[in-house]
């Protein structure tokens, strides 16, 4: 069974419990955590793992960025996921004003159903 540190929804900084202990999740509470983890990581940020994060630069983020292609990329980006097997439904919500993008998605895993959202701001 597969376990992660628990981050904060809003803070993103570790979690702890009222003796001051790390917090571990698992299940499609870990899942969801990871999804949103790779949603949020730029292709090539991560030292460790340059192949690890979303190619922002490549196909989002670009000019005329094609609506589809970005959906796509995010699908393909959630899939990868270990113990994720499909994506069932995505919306993405554009905020030009506020130069951000919510991807509202559902996806089925080993777990469960799991129904999240991630909000990316440029």
């Amino acid at each position: 069974m597969a376990f992660d540190i628990a981050i904060g929804r809003k803070s993103h900084d570790l979690v702890f419990d009222a003796s001051g202990d790390l917090i571990l999740i698992d299940n499609a509470e870990r899942v969801a955590q990871q999804i949103k983890i790779t949603l949020l990581a730029w292709l090539g940020e991560w030292f460790l793992d340059l192949g690890f994060g979303t190619p922002y630069l490549r196909y989002i983020l670009v000019k005329g960025a094609n609506r589809a292609v970005i959906e796509s990329v995010l699908r393909a980006q959630i899939t990868a996921v270990p113990d994720v097997s499909k994506v069932t439904s995505m919306t993405l919500q554009v905020d030009d004003e506020l130069r951000r993008l919510a991807v509202v998605f559902e996806a089925e895993t080993a777990f469960g159903v799991v129904n999240n959202s991630v909000i990316l701001n440029g």
